[in-house]
């Protein structure tokens, strides 16, 4: 922040000497309006017009994109919570999984189809 304060101090400097500088009287007429001042006010009028015209020109666009941005963050918003919900119910599901298989088997508890197939296997 304090680099753009100190250009901004060096271009307002700058504009000072070319004010200071271009002094001299100038006649602009335009259409049938007409009037003279200096240089320096004629110049720094013309560019005060040109950066007005630009940001009404740019204006409708910065609107359009910040409802555009708006709406996507509520987009976003109502996403996470959705993910929050889905997120609470998956893990829901799964304690009931979890609850409902059997327990497991103790060592050297063995069911009847794998001694039959020992046995077959055996028998060969």
């Amino acid at each position: 922040m304090q680099i753009f304060l100190f250009f901004a101090l060096i271009i307002a400097v700058l504009a000072v000497f070319f004010a200071l500088q271009n002094s001299d009287p100038v006649q602009v007429k335009f259409a049938v309006w007409e009037f003279s001042s200096s240089l320096a006010f004629v110049l720094l009028l013309a560019l005060t017009a040109g950066a007005l015209i630009s940001f009404f020109f740019s204006l409708p666009s910065n609107i359009k994109a910040r409802w555009t941005i708006r709406q996507q963050r509520k987009k976003l918003s109502e996403n996470e919570t959705s993910l929050a919900d889905l997120r609470a119910k998956l893990e829901e599901s799964e304690k009931k999984a979890l609850a409902l298989q059997s327990p497991p088997e103790e060592p050297g508890s063995e069911t009847v189809e794998k001694v039959v197939q020992d046995l077959a296997i055996k028998n060969k």
